[in-house]
């Protein structure tokens, strides 16, 4: 994983998939939420009922409404979007305010290299002088099937 950047990124809408969940649930198989998320994505699904993606149609996942540290937090996957209008019946919707970020770089989209790079990045916040988070929105964007870009709220 490369350095982090520094960046002030704008808002945006996503609409997709929604689940409550916490660390301590994901990391059990049994338990974990989050990749039947994934499973709908993959099979194409989503895409069709969102006609309208924005963000050249990358799938975005969003973590917010976090309970501390390490309680539990929501996640929505899914696909950007214009705005309220753009969600279909049935799924959820998000504004993501704009705000600072720390930007990390992971050189591939395997499920296994995400996980390993929120591990690094909860160290990098453990670190004297780094950054603190501000625990409000962060959210990952599958650039392409050789990178994603993780951007963690700071304070």
């Amino acid at each position: 994983m490369e350095r982090p950047v520094r960046t002030l990124e704008s808002g945006f809408f996503v609409a997709g998939y929604e689940v409550r969940t916490s660390l301590a649930l994901e990391q059990d198989p049994q338990t974990a939420r989050i990749p039947p998320l994934w499973q709908k994505i993959e099979s194409g699904a989503l895409e069709l009922l969102i006609p309208k993606r924005r963000a050249k149609g990358k799938p975005f996942v969003v973590y917010y409404h976090y309970d501390g540290e390490q309680g539990p937090f929501s996640v929505l996957l899914g696909y950007q979007v214009m705005g309220q209008d753009d969600v279909p019946p049935g799924l959820s919707g998000l504004n993501v305010p704009g705000g600072q970020y720390l930007m990390f770089s992971v050189p591939s989209a395997r499920p296994g290299s995400v996980k390993e790079a929120w591990q690094q990045i909860r160290a990098y916040f453990q670190q004297p002088g780094a950054p603190q988070r501000a625990y409000t929105f962060d959210y990952e964007v599958y650039e392409n099937t050789q990178r994603v870009s993780l951007f963690v709220s700071i304070r």
